[in-house]
């Protein structure tokens, strides 16, 4: 997004929140100054001509969820955002959507190294030990995971693969 885009979104968000707190009685001193259109996409282009407005608003924001602290300022974020009726029709609608960025979250569990355990009950103390070195765990067929375990690998982070 180019700098007047953003200038023009922020002032739109600001006409709007400024007409709701006014209320419809009152008139705007000077009427707004109009919005440009947008260019029109070149001919043969594959979809162009179902463009909306609404797809001109769509916005991704880059969301990095590495541990705790950030789901819970991800969560609260989220409800501010949730207050304002505009972001909230956006949010249902899909048009404000969110794009997980790198951190420990990202890692896809095959890219992590493996810690095998063939035999036994896997406790809570190795899901941590596994969890510490970045590792995911692989159950054989005779390893048996504690309900302990398997709450502390989810709050962890740490992958579970179980041999059938």
């Amino acid at each position: 997004m180019t700098s007047p885009d953003l200038r023009a979104l922020i002032a739109d968000v600001v006409r709007e929140v400024v007409a709701d707190l006014v209320g419809p009685a009152a008139t705007p001193a000077a009427p707004a100054p109009p919005v440009a259109a947008a260019p029109a996409p070149p001919a043969g282009v594959a979809g162009a001509e179902h463009v909306t407005p609404a797809a001109l608003r769509e916005r991704v924001e880059p969301v990095r969820i590495a541990d705790d602290a950030d789901l819970d300022r991800f969560a609260r974020q989220l409800l501010a955002l949730f207050e304002n009726p505009k972001n909230r029709q956006d949010l249902r609608a899909g048009r404000l959507r969110f794009r997980l960025e790198g951190g420990a979250a990202a890692v896809v569990p095959e890219a992590r190294a493996a810690q095998r355990i063939d035999a036994g009950a896997v406790t809570e103390r190795q899901v941590k030990a596994a969890a510490e070195a970045g590792r995911r765990l692989v159950l054989g067929r005779k390893a048996v995971l504690t309900p302990l375990a398997r709450e502390k690998a989810r709050a962890l982070g740490v992958p579970i693969e179980k041999e059938r």
